[in-house]
């Protein structure tokens, strides 16, 4: 996917763990040392002897989960009585999480589950032997396999095995267009379905000032954060077959959306639209901070965005504008006119090759796959850290009914996301949760397709243009840029796409497809 690997892996953690603080209780805090719990249940009776429990330990990187509450000791409690595994997290702040993780997996300090990581990185740690496959663990393992999505447990294959447990994602179809429908009904203008009539809104909303701001200060289109990146993802579905994932030409190879025709025609939008004053002019310099207040401010008409972008600021808005409402849109291009699906198993959880146990191990993520075992590891025990409305909502026991970081439980022993398709991904009654689950219904009722070389487990290690793989990637970001600005002319972009393919572009391409022909004969 067109997004960069580090913003992406920020965004899907951010994302996962909104549910549990509307991403900002999920951010990495920063201790000086690493933090551990030990919490100790008295050995359950079996018979006439004694069942001793099984200790397994995780890693985790938000010590901000580690309250040292009585709830979390009785949710250790619980977990013990219900599985035999005597669960202790260990918890390494952001910053000393890789070093903390290598020393773990390289000395005789035990640790079973490593949470919440990459496919990239659950194939590496596979292939260096440190990870275990699961296929005859999860055969075993009743909960996994019903409650699973099974296209989830296809993209954690490698090499034919099983990997890691998949970590559902929030949203299937993240990246959309959302366009103000108060303004469109303060100006009497239907929800546009074309990209002329998209253009025509535009135009509408920068003469008509619905935002109530004066000459030139409400723009029809900007970021909730992100720059050319977000414009791309947004409006690619409009204008190319795959929108911004890779598309195969008439011999059949997968080849980057760059290289499609149609993209310099989007392009060519993107700088019309920049010239005649409708986009944002600080979109491409400004910070998402400075994004997202804008848009508090009632200052843009659409959101070329991630689905969720626009809630912090949407929470304030309505406070002087009770109407105010972005809902996603699909418009009818040239192109495929659906949203791409990011990945059915965003991240993975995975068992080490060190594990004495792997089977208790096994038994306890096994129960998390329960929605008994997910709400108690996620939200703590009913009645000591939440109540559960009539509606079947929470509300938390604690500093603050809406704020998982403020409450006495904050998701300690939660190793995996799961949706459930009850519509509690996002339990809470805050505005948030609220916003979070509405969004999330929007987007996921537009249509959508699956990439090609969807769930293909590339392994850009073994490609010869591993190491040209991130000035390929800058390259390609400062021409778009470039490009937007009016630094550089459109009429170049064909000769700038050679010099791409020159300097490592099509070795990159033959890599890309040859693992793609390995993985889809």
């Amino acid at each position: 996917m067109k997004i960069t690997k580090k913003l992406f892996i920020l965004t899907v953690i951010c994302m996962l763990a909104v549910s549990a603080a509307a991403c900002s209780s999920k951010s990495n805090p920063s201790p000086t040392k690493e933090t551990g719990t030990t919490h100790t249940a008295e050995p359950k009776e079996e018979g006439n002897g004694t069942q001793e429990p099984v200790k397994i330990v995780a890693i985790n990187s938000n010590a901000s989960y580690n309250k040292g509450s009585d709830v979390e000791k009785h949710v250790h409690d619980t977990i013990q009585e219900k599985t035999g595994a005597d669960v202790q997290v260990v918890f390494a702040p952001g910053d000393q999480y890789d070093t903390k993780l290598n020393l773990m997996l390289s000395t005789n300090e035990q640790l079973d589950i490593i949470p919440l990581i990459t496919m990239e990185k659950a194939i590496e740690l596979y292939k260096n032997d440190a990870i275990i496959w699961l296929d005859e663990l999860i055969e075993n393992s009743p909960n996994i396999k019903q409650n699973m999505n099974p296209k989830a447990l296809e993209e954690v294959v490698y090499e034919g095995k099983i990997i890691g447990i998949p970590v559902s994602p929030s949203v299937i179809t993240p990246n959309v267009l959302e366009v103000r429908t108060d303004w469109l009904k303060a100006l009497g203008l239907p929800k546009p379905t074309t990209i002329e009539e998209f253009e025509a809104m535009m135009e509408a909303f920068q003469k008509e000032d619905p935002g109530k701001n004066g000459k030139n200060g409400t723009y029809a289109l900007s970021t909730g954060w992100g720059d050319i990146d977000r414009l791309e993802l947004a409006f690619a579905p409009f204008f190319l077959p795959q929108a911004m994932e890779w598309w195969q030409d008439d011999k059949g190879t997968l080849m980057p959306p760059e290289l499609n025709p149609a993209y310099k025609e989007m392009m060519g939008k993107f700088v019309e639209w920049n010239k005649k004053g409708y986009i944002w002019p600080d979109m491409i310099l400004s910070k998402a901070d400075k994004q997202i207040e804008i848009i508090g401010q009632n200052k843009v008409g659409a959101l070329a965005t991630w689905y969720s972008a626009p809630i912090g600021a949407l929470e304030v808005l309505t406070k002087t504008v009770p109407e105010a409402e972005y809902e996603p849109i699909v418009l009818n291009g040239k192109g495929i006119n659906k949203l791409p699906t990011f990945p059915y198993a965003q991240l993975v959880t995975v068992i080490t090759k060190k594990s004495k146990n792997p089977e208790a191990a096994m038994k306890f993520l096994d129960y998390h796959a329960t929605k008994e075992g997910y709400d108690l590891v996620y939200l703590g025990v009913e009645g000591e850290s939440y109540t559960r409305l009539s509606d079947g909502k929470v509300e938390l026991i604690g500093e603050d009914k809406q704020d998982l970081s403020k409450a006495n439980y904050n998701a300690h022993y939660w190793m995996f996301q799961m949706d459930f398709n009850d519509g509690l991904m996002f339990p809470l009654t805050s505005f948030s949760h609220l916003m979070y689950t509405k969004l999330k219904s929007q987007a996921e009722s537009l249509p959508r397709f699956d990439a090609i070389d969807k769930g293909v487990p590339y392994d850009k290690a073994k490609w010869k243009s591993n190491a040209k793989l991130a000035d390929l990637e800058t390259f390609m970001k400062e021409q778009k840029m470039k490009v937007f600005s009016g630094e550089v002319q459109l009429s170049e972009w064909d000769s700038l796409m050679k010099k791409w393919l020159d300097i490592g572009g099509q070795e990159m391409i033959e890599d890309r497809n040859e693992q793609f022909k390995a993985a889809r004969p």
